[in-house]
């Protein structure tokens, strides 16, 4: 049984944050935020526990009734001394619109029963209208309450604690319970070095940029309209010196262009995508350009894609382009052949749980394979990616500039980056273990050292040791090799589309891979990519087709 948290777990955790910065990231605090932190230790415990309560919450308004904590004491001495410091403002301006978010539709009526009696009925999303109409002013809560209510207060430190937890995980989107999911234990990670020499931002700038693209992706999931689509371009930013920044906002670049073509702004659309590198950018100016019939530029852009794709994926859209823009530009293009699949077609019948649910037709499948002397497993991408992790674990967990901002990170920060190989030689030595066959004493090494510690590309509830023994006894080293450099060429693409199933012949030390399309279902692109690699490389690769008795 999971032990409970202390009282003060959150307290603990904002701490480490907090003094974790301060250490590795003091040179590019403002002024405000040092303030901040030396402010926040002069704190009383009850003061610090009520503001880190705040600062976890939603929103920057607070009433009082609502901040009842039973580790808190005297919650109303504790937001005194906050007050104090200036990190919460009492009774501060605010519009109808924002005390409405904060009191029930009764208290609504009951502080403004001479404007809503007639409409007393009505939701209370109406009522709200109703009194912005009437009172367009921004007045303190006091005023408008007339006192009936308790204490109302502002935070006014959270846009510091959003800079200290983005110099802390590196990313917007992790938070402290990163921390509660380890103490509970359903979370453990990798020991590695962080340091000044290896931390995500190397200065200042590259902060307020990261901050700004977070800012603009904000803004830019609020627009509605093509007028505010437009008020958004000229706030985008040049391109940045970091690589990883560059590439952030490359992202949002090719997501605010495609918005504009959906509009039918096709040459702002084409502004857009000439200043990224990043996919898709090329594959959208070439359809583009075809569209504006300009065949010739489009074709020329085309043959760019050919001589140096960015990935696979925008290789195999450059080859389904090509035929039609050959015949506009009367160009000649040989379409490579594709290699031929193995392909089977069952009649199964469908089985279904002690619910009366149906199960999936991979499971239905394997099922049907799956032979003592042959087991089959349903592995889609969760076998030969764990063994990739296991594999790759010394490489991946190695320090380097911006691979690691925090201590829970399954993966580095660079793992889909282009340079991931160039920044890591000591993979030669991991190649060198396949071309020696001495392959599977490491990974088996490295799953019983690191068994349960976070890997983003082990489960670790699938991958069970007997799996991954049989698994290595059966795949040839070649092969394993083979399908760990096509990974490598592009992870982030290539570690989805792997077959539903994999069958072992123990006896005969072999296997073959098993893609199930049930009826109706087709195969994807990045499946016939995986298919078509297996069949250039040798690789026991076969798509079945079921279809129901």
């Amino acid at each position: 049984m999971t032990e409970p948290l202390p009282p003060h777990y959150y307290l603990h955790n904002f701490r480490f944050v907090m003094d974790w910065v301060a250490d590795q990231h003091g040179d590019l605090l403002n002024a405000e935020e040092s303030a901040f932190i030396h402010h926040f230790h002069q704190l009383e415990q009850d003061s610090q526990c009520l503001l880190v309560r705040m600062l976890s919450r939603k929103g920057t308004w607070f009433r009082a009734d609502k901040l009842r904590y039973a580790e808190i004491n005297n919650p109303s001495q504790a937001a005194e001394q906050l007050i104090q410091y200036g990190l919460v403002t009492p009774d501060a301006p605010l519009s109808i619109a924002k005390l409405a978010n904060l009191v029930t539709k009764p208290e609504l009526l009951s502080l403004f029963a001479e404007s809503l009696q007639p409409h007393k009925h009505q939701r209370k999303d109406l009522l709200v209208e109703l009194l912005i109409e009437r009172y367009p002013e921004t007045v303190p809560w006091s005023t408008w309450t007339n006192n009936a209510l308790d204490r109302l207060y502002q935070l006014e430190v959270q846009h510091i604690s959003d800079t200290l937890r983005l110099l802390f995980f590196g990313n917007p989107y992790q938070d402290l319970t990163e921390f509660v999911l380890q103490d509970l234990g359903l979370f453990r990670y990798e020991q590695y070095t962080i340091d000044k020499q290896h931390r995500l931002f190397r200065d200042r700038l590259e902060l307020l940029q990261y901050q700004q693209l977070i800012l603009l992706r904000e803004q830019f999931d609020l627009v509605d309209s093509l007028t505010a689509l437009h008020q958004l371009l000229p706030t985008l930013p040049e391109k940045f010196d970091n690589p990883a920044m560059e590439r952030r906002r490359a992202k949002l670049i090719n997501q605010v262009a495609y918005e504009l073509e959906r509009h039918g702004e096709w040459q702002a659309a084409l502004n857009l995508y000439q200043q990224v590198t990043l996919p898709p950018a090329r594959e959208r100016q070439i359809r583009l350009l075809e569209k504006r019939g300009q065949f010739g530029e489009a074709w020329h852009l085309l043959n760019q894609v050919f001589s140096s794709p960015a990935n696979e994926h925008e290789l195999q859209l450059a080859h389904r382009m090509a035929p039609r823009l050959a015949k506009k530009t009367a160009a000649t293009f040989v379409k490579p052949i594709a290699q031929p699949v193995n392909e089977q077609r069952l009649i199964l019948p469908q089985l279904i749980d002690e619910s009366g649910n149906p199960f999936t037709v991979e499971i239905i499948a394997q099922v049907h394979f799956d032979q003592p002397e042959a087991p089959c497993f349903y592995a889609e991408n969760i076998l030969l990616n764990g063994l990739f992790g296991l594999w790759l674990w010394p490489e991946m967990f190695r320090s380097h500039e911006g691979a690691f901002a925090h201590p829970f990170q399954g993966a580095p920060l660079d793992m889909y980056q282009e340079d991931f190989l160039a920044n890591r030689p000591g993979i030669n030595q991991l190649w060198q273990l396949l071309d020696q066959n001495r392959h599977s004493e490491h990974i088996k090494d490295i799953w019983r050292q690191k068994f349960g510690i976070t890997n983003h590309f082990v489960h670790w509830q699938f991958l069970d040791e007997t799996l991954v023994d049989l698994a290595l006894r059966c795949i040839p080293a070649a092969h394993l090799k083979a399908i760990f450099q096509r990974l490598l060429f592009d992870i982030k693409a290539n570690r989805s589309g792997l077959p539903d199933l994999i069958q072992f012949f123990p006896n005969q030390q072999s296997y073959r891979l098993i893609e199930i399309k049930g009826p109706g279902d087709r195969l994807q692109d990045n499946q016939l990519r995986w298919l078509d690699f297996f069949a250039r490389q040798r690789i026991p690769a076969e798509v079945c087709y079921v279809s129901w008795q």
